[in-house]
């Protein structure tokens, strides 16, 4: 007899919630929504961040390689000169020579946007070349987010190789 009363009451109470929509019917759905738009954001934000960060790894290499060779351009002017018995010498001239050459010859210095030989680049001691590249990277995925940078981010690699 217990069980026909219990049965009767929740019958009686889906009876009446019958009448009127459940105020939590929904708020499921839309935090899920929310919560997709918000990962979707967060991928592209990381993943553009990721190729900007890949793209100046890229520039610092082609910078490593552009100095490496420049430190080997010595200044014949300099070299045959008795005065300057210092080892290998290295101008400013020959530094930037070196850098415009290897970067014509260069297949990688082509990937990059509005590739520039930047200052310093050059010898300050004669010794020491100094290579400064800037390019401009522009984000793989660009997402409403990113809209302002939407043309690039200015990126700089500073190298130093030493000839010896």
């Amino acid at each position: 007899m217990r069980a026909d009363g219990a049965r009767a009451a929740a019958q009686a109470r889906l009876a009446q919630q019958a009448g009127r929509p459940d105020p939590e019917t929904g708020h499921i759905t839309l935090l899920s929504i929310g919560f997709g738009v918000l990962a979707l954001a967060l991928v592209l934000v990381v993943a553009a961040a990721s190729s900007v960060y890949l793209e100046r790894k890229q520039l610092l290499a082609l910078a490593d390689g552009v100095a490496a060779d420049a430190a080997d351009a010595i200044d014949l002017d300099r070299y045959y000169d008795a005065e300057h018995d210092d080892g290998l010498p290295l101008s400013d001239a020959s530094v930037r020579a070196a850098v415009a050459d290897h970067l014509a010859a260069s297949p990688a210095a082509a990937g990059f946007a509005d590739l520039r030989v930047a200052e310093p680049t050059g010898s300050a001691d004669g010794r020491t070349a100094q290579v400064t590249l800037t390019a401009r990277a522009r984000p793989a995925v660009v997402p409403w987010v990113l809209a302002p940078w939407s043309d690039g981010f200015a990126i700089t690699a500073t190298v130093t190789a030493r000839a010896d």
